[in-house]
Formats: structure tokens, sequence, C-alpha cells
């Protein structure tokens, strides 16, 4: 990265972080009210959206007049009143810096499955409690099987759905449940060129949870020109990233069976991802 780069990063990522320590304060009191007074819940619930909102689109003004970073907007059109599913790649931190720009300005906003280690941080995980993200173990306890494990985790992602049904937001699921790299896409031995296994658990879970809300599903496939961190996204010397946005039917999804319509999406993200990486190079 360029000494410019780097700068534009700090400043970048120091912005974005006061953004969140600012409103963590009125997150904290909200859901305290929320835990005392259970009949102003969605008072408490609007307000957080509120907030939500208000933060994506500081963040977007950091990254766009800060940072200089570049992204496509697919244009997808989502009532913020309507439940959905939002399934991505990941390739870095940044991604969900984008899904939350693409979804959430306009649309719903993103919830995501979140891994247990990062609840422990103070000003995200009061995050996570305002607005009831579900926490994931990544391992099971001494005393617990790895079933054990995994049903409680789909446990915390039907419990985390059920708020959409009276509260609706975009539930975010990583597949590959992790970001890709090199190294992992070898240790997978993955049959996709630029993509990681996708896990199909969560994702049917999810699928389950909301099947009665007929929520339908924006497949979003996310590419970048080249290798890139947060850190040089922020940068801004990340290139001009693609942002393919597809949507299906929740019942699409279910004459397929989550597990094979899965699949069959990988597939053709994969194929789409061939294609935005050789547009790529050739605009180089």
């Amino acid at each position: 990265m360029t000494p410019g780069g780097h700068v534009r990063a700090a400043i970048s990522l120091g912005a974005i972080s006061l953004n969140l320590l600012a409103w963590s304060l009125p997150l904290a009191v909200l859901f305290l009210t929320r835990v005392l007074v259970p009949a102003w819940r969605s008072r408490t619930a609007c307000l957080c959206a509120g907030i939500y909102r208000t933060a994506v689109a500081f963040d977007d003004w950091c990254m766009q007049r800060i940072s200089g970073a570049r992204w496509q907007n697919p244009g997808i059109d989502l009532p913020p009143g309507r439940a959905c599913i939002v399934l991505a790649n990941h390739r870095s931190w940044a991604d969900i810096l984008l899904v939350q720009s693409v979804i959430s300005r306009r649309g719903p906003i993103v919830k995501f499955l979140c891994k247990r280690e990062l609840a422990y941080i103070p000003v995200l995980g009061m995050i996570f409690l305002a607005f009831d993200f579900p926490v994931l173990r990544r391992r099971a306890r001494r005393s617990w099987s790895e079933q054990r494990r995994r049903d409680d985790d789909r446990r915390r992602v039907r419990e985390a759905c059920a708020t959409l049904h009276r509260f609706p937001a975009a539930m975010l699921s990583f597949a590959e449940g992790t970001r890709f790299t090199e190294r992992r896409h070898a240790l997978a031995r993955s049959s996709y060129r630029f993509l990681l296994p996708p896990r199909t658990g969560g994702f049917a879970a999810i699928v389950e949870a909301l099947r009665p809300l007929d929520a339908p599903v924006v497949d979003l496939t996310i590419g970048y020109p080249q290798p890139t961190t947060l850190w040089r996204f922020l940068g801004g010397e990340a290139g001009d990233v693609a942002i393919d946005a597809k949507r299906c039917t929740m019942r699409e999804v279910l004459e397929a069976g989550p597990h094979a319509w899965l699949e069959r999406t990988w597939r053709d993200k994969d194929a789409k991802l061939d294609a935005l990486l050789a547009q790529a190079d050739q605009a180089a």
C-alpha cells in the first residue's frame, strides 16, 4: 500500500470505530429499556433500526469520501418492512460494510450469524445484544458433543429468526463459515475456484425458521478485483468491487431443498466470480 493509503485507512477505521462507539450508549439504554419494560419493545426496535441506518449512512460517507473505496450498487430494492435472507460469499471484513450499504440504506437492517468470541468485544457485544444477533459457538464445550453444539447453534438461529416475525430484518448468511484464503481453499480441497465449500446447516436453519414468512432470498456475489483486506479496502486500494445480486423466492429454495439449492447457487456464484475477475483483468 502507498503511504497515502495507510493514512486513509487509519482515518477511516478510526471514524467508523468512533461511529460504533458513539451509538453504543443509546443502544445500551434502549436494550435496558426493552428488558425492563417489555411493552415498549416495538418502540425500542424502531429506534434501534433508525440508529442502525444512520450508522450505515455515516460509514458509507467515510468509505466514499475518506477512503475513496469504490463498489457497484446492484440496485436491489427490498421493502424495509419485510424479512428476507441474504446470502453472500466472504472474502474480507469489508464484506459486512458492503452488504449493509447495499441492503440497509433503503431496505431492512442486516443481522448476521456471529462467532461467540466476537460477543466479548465490548462495543460489538452491545450491538449483538441490542439487535438480537444469533451468537454461535465455534467449538463444543468440554462436556458437549459436537452434535450438541450444532443443535445449540440451530436453536440460537431459530430464536433470532423468531424476532423477525415481529420486527422484520435481513438475516445474513456467510455460508462458507469463514473468510476465503488460498490456504483454507487448499485445506478444504474445494471443488470451486474462488469459494470455500458452503456449510449448509446454518442456511437451512434460517430457511426453516423464516419459511412461515415466505421470506425472499437475495444472493449477493462480491468480487474484489484482487486479494484484499479490510485495511486495503479502507485505504481505497481494493479497486472497483463488483457486487451482483440475484433474488429468489422461498418456494424456489424449498422445491429444490436448501442443501441442493445452495450447492447449485455456489456453482453459479463461482462462475460469476470467474467472469467478474476476467472483466477486472481486461479493464486493468
